[in-house]
């Protein structure tokens, strides 16, 4: 499910909605309707959200694909974790780049 994967995705990232709209350029009012799963965001949008986290779009789709072929709460833990990995390790990359 696409919005649990933007949420904790935006969670790990220490954003807001606030946070995530003024980066991805998706209203916020949007960004909870994805969230609790009463939208589905076009690759448009998905595209956007991304780019606001500081992501590859496959990477996005990749997470929301394995999330998607969990089962157990073990698991989705599992994938949270490797998320904020992935999302920790994006940002110091960023980081030591702007330092150069």
């Amino acid at each position: 499910m696409i919005g649990e994967v933007v949420r904790v995705t935006r969670i790990a990232n220490d954003f807001t909605t606030k946070d995530l709209s003024e980066k991805s350029q998706v209203s916020k009012s949007y960004i909870n309707e994805i969230e609790k799963e009463k939208k589905t965001p076009s690759n448009d949008i998905l595209n956007k959200l991304s780019e606001g986290f500081n992501l590859d779009i496959e990477d996005l789709l990749l997470l929301d694909e394995y999330h998607n072929s969990l089962i157990g709460k073990k698991e989705k833990l599992e994938i949270y974790r490797m998320l904020l990995l992935k999302t920790l390790e994006t940002y110091e990359e960023k980081e030591v780049k702007k330092c150069k």
